[in-house]
């Protein structure tokens, strides 16, 4: 049955290996995905945002989802490469739009097609989980195809993908004119900003509540771009790496500039300009998660998004004005967990597993430890999450949402 499938229009490929059907699948010559059909299926599909600038598909998640009993497809977004790497996207506005969003509703209507094939029933509940641009990914799925998707697991997303971009060319451009800060240096300031007892093992519990005003000009860019000054720890990788080879922010503008934003390959940070660079419209509206959720909230769709307060990758704090904007009654469809110390998905030397991904398993399968059993509890049962216990190391935090 796993090898007889078929699908029009797609090239395929399945095998069993043992536990599950293993199909790949390249559609039109242009977006490939793999979709696991496991023998215990319960019922769900999961669809898997994927990072950066795509291009890169990851059995170890597939298998971690397969093992769970999802149906579980990842997609290439329609190109493949590294994720740090734009150059795909030269001339290639189909590609754009692909990786954008297209890839998303041509891997979800295959993926339908082939469960119904091969477990001769559709999936009792679809859900798409991502972080960073598969975060981006998850909104858009239930901004533009609502009725496709019951659960939404956003992860850091990358919301605004073309302002953060920008972003990253504004403060990229300001780190080759500045002299150099010491991120150590600036937390500590920053904690001694926050109050009485919201310092626990090195990390600031409740930001919020602090009041850093920096004087280094650099640094009040970096503030105002949306970072938290009260957790630097990622800041020389990402932001002020004096390497600029190795600087990861600086990476993504210039491949995003070069390639997505432009089709100018000569592109330099040293060049940019506010005015000159402001994205284009066009661009914006494949690219950023602007439209209305109203649709998916009134099917009666589910969203849980979460982001680490140390993230130096996406910044916080547009996030959360964007997730502020949803409305007054927002906590009845979506809540928004902020983990305290934690980097960008998951990392940071701090309690951050809650089941978001291979690497940061859940302590237990379970609600209150699960952010994916906690989407199902709420989609599937009515019981709103109303706490997240992350675990670590030396320690556990519960969450409580925003």
């Amino acid at each position: 049955m796993c090898a007889a499938l078929t699908l029009p229009g797609a090239t395929l490929h399945a095998m069993h290996d043992g536990k599950n059907c293993r199909v790949e699948v390249q559609i039109a010559g242009r977006v490939g995905f793999q979709l696991w059909l496991p023998d215990a299926w319960n019922g769900r599909y999961y669809q898997i945002g994927t990072g950066g600038f795509a291009g890169q598909i990851f059995p170890d998640s597939l298998a971690w989802d397969a093992a769970k009993g999802n149906a579980v497809a990842m997609s290439d977004a329609g190109h493949r490469g590294d994720p740090m790497d734009a150059g795909w996207a030269m001339g290639d506005r189909q590609a754009v739009i692909d990786y954008g969003y297209r890839s998303i509703k041509t891997t979800s209507d295959a993926a339908r097609v082939l469960i119904r094939r091969y477990y001769g029933r559709a999936a009792n509940h679809r859900y798409f989980a991502g972080c960073s641009n598969g975060g981006r990914q998850a909104l858009m799925a239930a901004m533009r195809w609502p009725m496709d998707w019951d659960g939404i697991v956003a992860g850091s997303p990358a919301a605004l993908w073309t302002q953060q971009l920008a972003s990253f060319a504004a403060l990229q451009r300001q780190v080759e004119r500045s002299p150099p800060i010491d991120p150590a240096k600036v937390q500590r300031e920053a904690w001694a900003t926050c109050p009485k007892g919201t310092i626990t093992n090195g990390v600031a519990l409740d930001p919020e509540r602090c009041h850093y005003r920096p004087a280094d000009p650099l640094v009040r860019a970096i503030v105002a771009a949306g970072y938290e000054p009260t957790a630097t720890g990622a800041w020389g990788k990402w932001i002020v790496n004096p390497d600029p080879a190795a600087a990861s922010q600086r990476r993504f503008a210039e491949g995003g500039y070069r390639y997505l934003l432009r089709s100018n390959p000569g592109w330099q940070i040293a060049a940019y300009d506010a005015v000159h660079d402001r994205p284009d419209a066009g661009v914006a509206e494949t690219l950023d998660a602007t439209r209305s959720l109203a649709a998916f909230r009134a099917k009666g769709g589910r969203i849980i998004s979460y982001f680490g307060w140390a993230d130096a990758v996406i910044a916080p704090r547009p996030y959360l004005a964007w997730y502020d904007g949803q409305g007054a009654q927002r906590r009845d469809w979506f809540r928004l967990f902020m983990v305290p110390g934690m980097f960008h998905c998951q990392g940071g030397g701090v309690p951050d597993a809650f089941g978001q991904s291979p690497a940061s398993p859940a302590a237990a399968p379970d609600a209150e430890h699960d952010i994916r059993r906690a989407l199902e509890a709420w989609v599937e049962d009515g019981r709103a999450p109303d706490r997240l216990a992350t675990r670590g190391d030396l320690a556990t935090r519960t969450l409580r949402p925003r």
